[in-house]
């Protein structure tokens, strides 16, 4: 038996993952102004949903519906509920994922407007509010952060050639921003980490703590350029086919399938993120030009990561393949385990019957009188449960 991992899900993943509906504690929308954001997992009224909904969004249009249900139905958010959920095992469905993401994030801009076309096609008042539709708004603007972030690198660096100015402070306020869940996140645990607090042991291999946060800063920055890209390429796609083509707007993938559709060869990363790789020569032409000592040093850095991320991220989205640590055990031990638990099953094997009520006895005794206690307990019924499913 074999157990695939990948290091990307080690350190992106965090104990709940970075998305907002697996670990959200807090929500700026609620805070402020008492409405949440609905961000896909949630509970609602079914026939409330139809009678709101009904007959208001055209066919073939929307390809994320969770902002824009959010926006019609109202809702809050709900922090004492712990969710399970997938987080991609590689960098290429990441991506696809992403750039689904942004084009469904794209294709709700008509709901901007104060007037808007119902599903039969009636021209209608808008009923989102003034909060919704700035909702819809800064979700554009946020996927837009790495490319204005990349022009602006790239702007500082040429002012920096051709006027001589010093441009450091600037770069590291983008930096900072491209960087800001991270950098927060480890000015929390630096300066508010409470007296006797300890690093919380888990059983999954998930990189936390101070080291998660800098490897997601990191991953943040060499995965820059390629971000903008994605996000340039979903904004002109979407709005092409929203106004042009009118064609392929519910073009979607599921997790799965991009998981199985992923190139994961070096060759096919370093295609994919050739944007990386472009930008990394240009920031090393540019670095040679400037000569500007520590600037120039910490440009060819960065243009360096950048050409060198494909393979990086590469590396850090392949599957880890863990023996089953039972194999690793020498024959004494294996025979010792095994005999522990055969003598485990044939104790509910023979004493769960007719005169126990089929239930799993509470304990039986063998170094004084021989007897069997006919209780039990909801501990044994679980494991009697746990095994069953196991030998199964």
């Amino acid at each position: 038996m074999l157990a695939e991992k990948v290091h990307l899900q080690r350190f992106l993943q965090d104990f709940g993952g970075t998305d907002s509906y697996t670990n959200a504690i807090s929500d700026t929308y609620q805070d402020n102004f008492d409405e949440g954001i609905f961000t896909g997992k949630g509970i609602y009224d079914v026939n409330i949903f139809y009678t709101c909904l009904d007959k208001e969004i055209p066919e073939n249009k929307v390809l994320s519906h969770d902002l824009l249900e959010g926006s019609y139905l109202r809702c809050g958010l709900v922090s004492d509920i712990l969710l399970m959920d997938g987080y991609p095992t590689s960098y290429t469905s990441f991506k696809t994922r992403l750039h689904r993401w942004i084009r469904g994030d794209y294709q709700i801009l008509e709901w901007l407007k104060n007037k808007i076309k119902n599903k039969e096609h009636k021209i209608k008042q808008n009923p989102l509010n003034l909060l919704s539709k700035y909702k819809i708004l800064d979700n554009i603007l946020r996927s837009l952060n790495e490319v204005f972030a990349l022009i602006s690198i790239i702007f500082l660096i040429i002012l920096g050639i051709i006027y001589k100015i010093k441009i450091w402070p600037f770069l590291l306020v983008l930096f900072i921003s491209i960087t800001i869940s991270s950098f927060i996140d480890i000015i929390n645990r630096i300066i508010f980490r409470k007296d006797g607090q300890k690093r919380q042991n888990t059983f999954t291999s998930v990189i936390t703590g101070l080291m998660g946060s800098i490897l997601r800063g990191i991953i943040c920055i060499i995965t820059l350029p390629d971000k903008a890209k994605i996000s340039i390429s979903a904004g002109i796609k979407s709005i092409y086919r929203m106004t042009v083509s009118k064609k392929n707007l519910l073009e979607w993938t599921t997790s799965e399938e991009a998981e199985k559709l992923a190139k994961k060869d070096l060759i096919s990363y370093y295609k994919s993120m050739i944007t990386n790789v472009i930008v990394g020569v240009l920031g090393l032409i540019l670095a040679f030009i400037n000569k500007q000592g520590l600037i120039s040093i910490f440009i060819s850095i960065i243009s360096i990561l950048w050409i060198i991320s494909p393979l990086i991220m590469y590396s850090i989205s392949k599957e880890i393949k863990e023996k089953n640590k039972f194999d690793e055990l020498n024959e004494k031990d294996k025979k010792y385990i095994l005999e522990i638990g055969k003598k485990t099953w044939d104790f509910f094997k023979e004493n769960i019957n007719e005169k126990s009520n089929f239930l799993p006895p509470d304990n039986y005794q063998e170094n004084r009188k021989e007897k069997l206690a006919l209780r039990t307990s909801p501990t044994n019924i679980g494991l009697r449960a746990f095994g069953s499913n196991f030998c199964l």
